[in-house]
């Protein structure tokens, strides 16, 4: 059993009707019993319409959505200003990740890669 956690790139994948193989890869991983995590505003970000997005919807059922309270505010925070950059969601994922020791899969390696690096936690990151 894995750890995974999927940032906005990996679920618009899958609910994408042309990326079928995010969604089997979705799928092997469930099967393997894997511990797939999303964190909430990364599910906020790609939720537009529930009732269209079946496979989005079914995606994050099988899905440890992960909160972002006020624990994660200052270590995000932090980690921005000692990236340089201001996607606090790029930061949750990063944060998730390196707690979790946690593969990361994303559209957007390179920002991904360069915070996990900051957290000195040269993990997994891998595109959907």
């Amino acid at each position: 059993m894995s750890d995974y956690v999927y940032d906005s790139g990996a679920l618009i994948a899958i609910d994408s009707r042309r990326d079928d193989a995010a969604v089997r890869r979705h799928l092997n991983r469930l099967t393997a019993r894997d511990h797939i995590m999303v964190p909430a505003p990364v599910a906020a970000q790609v939720i537009r319409n529930p009732r269209r997005q079946a496979r989005l919807m079914f995606t994050l059922r099988g899905c440890e959505i992960i909160p972002f309270g006020e624990d994660e505010a200052v270590p995000v925070g932090q980690l921005l200003s000692s990236s340089g950059t201001a996607d606090v969601v790029d930061g949750l994922v990063a944060l998730t990740a390196a707690s979790w020791r946690a593969t990361v899969i994303t559209s957007d390696p390179d920002d991904i890669t360069r915070l996990l690096n900051l957290l000195a936690a040269p993990l997994p990151v891998l595109k959907p």
